[in-house]
């Protein structure tokens, strides 16, 4: 992605494809439309060599569909093929015949705006001969150039964060990161104005175009107001009878609409958190817009408005963007963990739960306000009951610019930590 001054920043991604290049027949590189996909190919494509092509190019599709294996015979290797999907089953089983007949690595290189594992277009997975990438909007650090080192910190040593000299930063001017959001064209507009156009023409190219292309939709006027409806509700749990009823959509119908638009990331959702502790554990996942600024954007709220004391929405689009960044060090991070939420039926709740592959777990809760006391940590001093030995910590994010230790690991960092944690 090009910077003001010409130059790119760069993408923690391209170092995971470079080495996945090396360690498989092919790799995909899946994210939303718009998120730095072709800028990534790019800059792989001149460490590597080898052939481009991008089936958003008509004569490039027609070719792949009409004939996809003389449309691969005739390029180079490694191939670079932009936006995948579009060239349908015939081309993925025409790829899967190349890459059978030889195990050469780093043969394809593949990218797509639409989840390739959830594409209904495509029955195909090439399961065993390809190692994927997720490519979001580019996180804060990537945009600041700073570490985007927390997940890996509050997994190991969660005490450091609070020793991180932190980078003021003003309730207002986060609730202005929080509606740039990460889309390149978004960080690179000029003005509020340039970044509503392209917030505009996203979400019209997504739902008239990506969308209808995966499937024969009967509601296709409503799909706006679905997606609008999502945006209103980020960060709370996705009750789809609700969601419904609201949208006017019925429930079966609705069931089929919201794999798609998560299959074209326009939402995604965390999982609901458990061991097993309790039966009361309420299970649903929690549903997220895949970037604070087109959430904000659809919602329309505006930074001055939002950095306000009690603005209606600060809380769920602050979580959305926190939820967002973590996700994308998820993609790069050396701790291997996930990502969910937690809450029981007596109404004790977590925003976000970090859970590594071998059991240690880290609660976090996310403040719009300046200052935090003692109730904001409840539902981490719960989890950390349930949890046991295995609770690293409980942070409670916040728009303050120091970090305060409450008790035994218990903590209230400031936004900003998240980025610039080294």
């Amino acid at each position: 992605m090009a910077s003001g001054d010409g130059d790119l920043i760069p993408r923690r991604a391209a170092a995971l494809v470079l080495r996945r290049i090396d360690a498989a027949r092919a790799v995909i590189i899946n994210g939303p439309r718009q998120s730095g996909k072709t800028a990534l190919l790019g800059i792989v494509r001149e460490a590597r060599g080898g052939a481009y092509v991008s089936l958003d190019q008509s004569s490039d599709l027609q070719s792949a569909r009409v004939d996809p294996a003389g449309f691969l015979a005739d390029l180079a290797r490694p191939t670079f093929i932009d936006e995948v999907q579009r060239g349908g089953d015939p081309l993925v089983l025409a790829i899967k015949a190349t890459v059978d007949r030889s195990s050469v690595r780093g043969q394809f290189v593949l990218a797509g705006s639409t989840r390739f594992l959830t594409e209904p277009r495509l029955s195909e997975s090439l399961a065993g001969r390809v190692r994927f990438v997720d490519l979001w909007p580019l996180s804060q650090g990537e945009i600041e150039r700073t570490s985007d080192g927390f997940v890996d910190a509050v997994v190991t040593d969660p005490h450091r964060l609070t020793e991180v000299p932190s980078v003021r930063q003003s309730r207002a001017e986060i609730f202005e990161r929080v509606c740039r959001g990460g889309f390149p064209e978004a960080v690179l507009s000029a003005t509020a104005l340039d970044r509503r156009e392209f917030f505009a023409d996203y979400i019209r190219t997504v739902t008239t175009r990506d969308v209808r292309e995966l499937a024969d939709l009967e509601h296709v006027a409503l799909l706006r107001s679905l997606v609008q409806l999502l945006a209103a509700q980020t960060a709370t749990e996705l009750n789809i009878a609700d969601l419904g009823r609201r949208v006017g959509i019925p429930v079966a119908t609705l069931r089929r609409y919201l794999p798609l638009l998560e299959t074209v990331y326009l939402h995604h959702t965390i999982p609901a958190w458990t061991r097993n502790l309790t039966a009361k554990i309420v299970r649903r996942p929690k549903v997220y817009l895949v970037d604070s600024g087109l959430a904000a954007h659809l919602i329309g709220a505006q930074a001055p408005s939002l950095a306000r004391v009690q603005a209606v929405n600060a809380g769920p689009l602050l979580e959305t963007f926190v939820a967002g960044e973590l996700a994308r060090q998820l993609t790069w991070s050396d701790a291997q963990a996930s990502l969910h939420h937690w809450r029981d039926r007596d109404g004790a709740e977590v925003d976000l739960v970090l859970e590594t592959t071998d059991g240690r777990v880290v609660g976090i809760e996310v403040k719009a306000a300046v200052d935090v006391g003692e109730h904001d940590f409840k539902g981490l001093k719960l989890l950390r009951r349930r949890v046991g030995s295995d609770f690293m910590a409980g942070i409670v994010l916040h728009c303050a610019d120091r970090a305060r230790r409450f008790g035994d690991g218990l903590y209230a960092l400031p936004i900003s930590t998240i980025w610039d944690s080294a």
